[in-house]
Formats: structure tokens, C-alpha cells, sequence
């Protein structure tokens, strides 16, 4: 498994480092620690061009001694731990090297616990998680004292999923069941029925009515389905469904209310608008869960897989 770790040298950067040192991943970890230096020299030439440089060395040693110290506490975890210290834009650095590497995971610090800082999660992080092919953790460390005592900052003890049974979300599951967590950790797959406005005339429409509560009886079966099936590796799994119109809202509400360190989420984008845009759902729950968010996109990987093997058996016919 090919690990992307994304640092500035920030405490936010080495939070990031200790969750992932924190996953018992089942395959073997290849990790490559990346850093961007900064590029001015697009937007001002003349006016860096003679402090640039020495600034530029002093940066790389810097980031340098950091990521050895990263590489000797994340050694423990990986098969092989490559560096690369850049100049250029960090965005433009991160998804070019995850493209090149054909990573299967990036991780990445936010930066900001207030609602503004929530929302904006910081430019590099929101870009890199909206742009990337492959699955994406933003880590958020928890918020003040009073949470680190009562938990380890650096694991995952309530796992929150958001679930509908599409094929973006099952991916998403078996993707975190795939690791070895703790028997402790709890987990919530949380499936949300859409609640609609009906108001038709004098009333509700019975046709409607109906409709309703058979995507709610769809989806509390498919939750309790896959409960079941992730119950061997996580006996803590629980299925909850609850009706509202915003899925995003309710998967960030519940996060806030249960205390979850980590929220699971599907990315089902594949056309060029649904990666610029990542899906409503997806960017809510990025830019306003309270805690850690890992973007799985696993079932882009199986369908390209899937798709290559079925144009090869077609080749060959």
C-alpha cells in the first residue's frame, strides 16, 4: 500500500504523522513523506530573486531534519520511507507525486478548530482532498485538554460512517474494516432518509407517504446488512438511520453529538465537475465535522481495476 504523507513542518503536520502511525494497516506500508518549499518566483521575480535562494536553503534544511524525525517515528509501520523537499506550490506538489506514485492514500493535517477554521479547513488541505484520485485523511487532533484526556489524540475510538449502500459507501467501509482496529473502537453507520416536501393541495400524498418509508426500510435493511458483515473485525458496529433533508448536516451533527473521532465518507464523483465540486455531502462533512475526516475512494481504484481486466479479456478474445 503506497502512503502519501503530506508535511509543512507545522503541529498540525506532526498530528498528522501520529495518526497515521497510530492505523494497523493490514498490507505493507511503502511511505513517501513529501514537503513543498513555496515557489514566489511566479508571482514576483525581481522582488525575491536575491533573498529567495538563501531563504529557500534554510526552509529545506529545515523541513529535511523535520521529516527525518517523521521517517524514524513512522519506521516502526513501513516497509520503505522515501523523502522529497520541493520548491513549488504545495497542491501542485502533493497531487502531482500522489499521481506519479499512484498512491492509494494521502494524509494530511487541517489547521483550525473554530467554526471559521472548520470551514475553511485551510486552502492546501480543502484543495488537496477536493482534487485527489485517491483516498484522502484529514486529520483534526482534538479540539482542547479536556479531550485529550479522555481519549488518545492520536487513535480512533468512535468511528462514524456515512452509509446509503451505494457503491461508493460500501467500498468505504470495507476500506477502514480492512484495518486492524482495536475490538474497543466503536463504529456508526449512519444512514440518512431523505425527508421531502409533499405538500400537494390539501395534504400529504399517501403515493408519497409511501415512497418515503420504503427508502427508509431500504436503507435500514442495507445498514443492518453491512453490520453484519463488518461485526467479525468490528464487534462495536452499530446501524442508526434517521430521517432529514441535509445528509451532510446530519452526518456532521452526529459526529458532534457522539464525540467521534473520525468520519468515514464515500466520494462518488467521477466526472470533472463532481471532482471540482467533491459532492455536496462530501465537502459539507470536510469543511464541518469536529474531528478527523478520511474521503474514501477506494471504489474508484476497484472500478478501474475492474474495467481494465474486462477491456483486457476483450483484447484477447
Amino acid at each position: 500500500m503506497k502512503v502519501l504523507l503530506a508535511t509543512d513542518c507545522s503541529q498540525q503536520a506532526a498530528a498528522a504523522a501520529g495518526y497515521l502511525q497510530s492505523l494497523k494497516f493490514t498490507a505493507p506500508i511503502s511511505l513517501t513523506i513529501i514537503t513543498a518549499l513555496g515557489d514566489p518566483y511566479g508571482s514576483s521575480p525581481e522582488s525575491t530573486q536575491h533573498w529567495f535562494p538563501e531563504l529557500l536553503r534554510q526552509e529545506r534544511a529545515r523541513a529535511e531534519t523535520h521529516q527525518a524525525e517523521l521517517a524514524t517515528q513512522l519506521r516502526d509501520r513501513c516497509t520503505r520511507i522515501d523523502t522529497i523537499c520541493r520548491p513549488g506550490h504545495p497542491v501542485k506538489i502533493v497531487l502531482g507525486e500522489a499521481a506519479d506514485l499512484d498512491c492509494d492514500l494521502i494524509v494530511i493535517g487541517a489547521r483550525g478548530h473554530s467554526f471559521l477554521g472548520r470551514l475553511l479547513i485551510g486552502s492546501v488541505s480543502d484543495s488537496i482532498a477536493t482534487h485527489a484520485k485517491c483516498s484522502v485523511l484529514v486529520v483534526r487532533p482534538p479540539k482542547d485538554d479536556e479531550d485529550k484526556r479522555d481519549r488518545d489524540p492520536d487513535r480512533a475510538n468512535h468511528i462514524l460512517v456515512g452509509y446509503d449502500s451505494s457503491n461508493a459507501s460500501r467500498e468505504a467501509v470495507e476500506e477502514i474494516a480492512s484495518l486492524d482496529w482495536d475490538p474497543e473502537t466503536e463504529v456508526e453507520l449512519l444512514s440518512v432518509a431523505p425527508i421531502y416536501d409533499y405538500l400537494l393541495g390539501n395534504g400529504l400524498s399517501t403515493a408519497a407517504i409511501a415512497n418515503e418509508e420504503e427508502i427508509f426500510k431500504e436503507m435500514k435493511q442495507g445498514g443492518d446488512e453491512m453490520k453484519h458483515r463488518i461485526e467479525a473485525v468490528l464487534p462495536k458496529t452499530q446501524s442508526v438511520i434517521m430521517h432529514d433533508q441535509r445528509v451532510g448536516d446530519a452526518i456532521a451533527d452526529l459526529a458532534e453529538k457522539s464525540g467521534s473521532d473520525l468520519v468515514v465518507v464515500g466520494d462518488s464523483g467521477h466526472s470533472l465537475l463532481d471532482d471540482f465540486l467533491l459532492g455536496s455531502t462530501t465537502k459539507y462533512v470536510l469543511r464541518h465535522a469536529p474531528c478527523s475526516v478520511w474521503i474514501s475512494r477506494h471504489h474508484r481504484t476497484s472500478s478501474d481495476e475492474g474495467t481494465a481486466e474486462t477491456n483486457a479479456n476483450d483484447a484477447s478474445k
